[in-house]
């Protein structure tokens, strides 16, 4: 291999670690884990927890209690998030979860949190989910 070609394969290396790790740090809310997640679920004053996923993401599995309002519809429903106990939102891989950071955040709405590692991580450590149909309020 050439210098020219080692040193653009280094090149995007190191750009692929960048940006993994400013994926991990670019959220705007407190993450909690889903150990956490399901202690404030056991708990007096729930979370209020929601998928942000589309309908058919949210169908196939999601965090139980969880109650689906898709990215699209977030500014429509922003006073479903003005929760005291604190919303919880996520996606598969976090994604969508800090473009409704932003939206929320930028409306005022606070006591947000995101889910650490997204569903993902929940399906990878083997929490339990629900399967199913849109829930229209969790409450």
């Amino acid at each position: 291999m050439t210098g020219f070609f080692q040193s653009r394969l280094f090149a995007l290396l190191l750009l692929a670690v960048f940006s993994v790790i400013t994926q991990a740090a670019d959220y705007m809310s407190p993450g909690l884990t889903p150990e956490q997640v399901l202690e404030r679920l056991d708990g007096d004053k729930p979370l209020l927890v929601v998928d942000v996923r589309k309908p058919v993401e949210f169908g196939v599995a999601h965090v139980p209690g969880a109650i689906n309002i898709p990215l699209a519809e977030i500014e429509g429903r922003l006073d479903e998030f003005r929760r005291d106990n604190g919303v919880l939102v996520y996606c598969i891989n976090g994604t969508r979860t800090r473009k409704a950071e932003a939206i929320l955040l930028g409306a005022d709405v606070s006591n947000i949190y995101h889910l650490e590692g997204a569903f993902n991580a929940w399906i990878q450590g083997k929490y339990p989910v629900e399967k199913g149909g849109v829930k229209k309020s969790g409450w």
